[in-house]
């Protein structure tokens, strides 16, 4: 009877550790799919990070360039503004820029007015007398052009080239209607006044012309109606043209002509 319920007693003892240990077994199953799990939880969250990580370091590597190609271009451009802003003009240059750009802005008033007659007159004495100070030894305050320095001659060249298209753009063919006789003289002189506008280098007034060169000056008298309505615009000028300077013209293209 004992040896019966030993062998029970053994039984139950058997069964109740291995229930135990089933239990313990199934506890350290779950516990390491929990492990498992949370493992594999941050290590897609540490994935997900470093791809952040990595797209913004690839955005900051991305703008960084552009960044600094703006500023180079920046850069280059004032750069090339302040190249351009140095230039030493002389005093002499400066007083003749100064009129001229003024005359600028004259004209700019005079064709913001009615066309009429009497404003196409007074645009056709303007250029007459800027044709003088350069090709004919005129004076602004006291300065002629041959006494300018080559920036001063380019500056002043632009400027009255800008007043000539100017005036051509508002009065079409305005230089052929001064006078018949001066029509392609005044179309060369233009012709000259843009290539040395564009290149200081390619304007001599020599190569107006000794034919062209006379034709103006034998002319000279039926501009003074044009040349009058223009004097409160050009009133710094002083005319060469207008004085009895036919001699001494000839004499200095001789001499021109001489050198060659």
């Amino acid at each position: 009877m004992k040896k019966i319920i030993l062998i029970i007693f053994l039984g139950l003892f058997l069964t109740s550790c291995s229930n135990d240990s089933t239990l313990n077994n199934n506890y350290l199953n779950k516990e390491d799919a929990q492990v498992k799990e949370e493992i594999n939880n941050n290590s897609d969250l540490d994935n997900t990070i470093q791809d952040t990580n990595n797209n913004l370091v690839d955005d900051k590597i991305d703008e960084t360039p552009n960044n600094n190609l703006e500023t180079n271009d920046k850069i280059d451009n004032n750069t090339l503004n302040a190249n351009e802003d140095i230039i030493n003009y002389s005093n002499e240059d400066m007083i003749v820029i100064e009129s001229i750009e003024s005359i600028n802005k004259e004209v700019d008033n005079l064709l913001k007015k009615e066309n009429n007659e009497d404003n196409k007159n007074k645009a056709k004495g303007i250029f007459i007398m800027l044709v003088d100070f350069i090709f004919y030894d005129g004076k602004i305050k006291d300065v002629t052009f041959n006494s300018l320095t080559e920036a001063g001659k380019t500056k002043v060249l632009k400027l009255v080239n800008a007043i000539d298209e100017k005036i051509e753009k508002h009065f079409p063919h305005y230089k052929e209607e001064i006078s018949t006789k001066t029509e392609e003289a005044f179309l060369k002189a233009s012709e000259l006044i843009k290539k040395g506008a564009n290149n200081i280098k390619d304007f001599t007034k020599e190569k107006l012309g000794e034919k062209y060169y006379q034709d103006i000056i034998d002319t000279k008298d039926e501009f003074v109606l044009y040349t009058k309505n223009a004097l409160s615009v050009v009133a710094d000028f002083s005319s060469s043209l207008f004085n009895n300077i036919k001699d001494k013209l000839s004499d200095w293209y001789e001499n021109f002509k001489n050198k060659d």
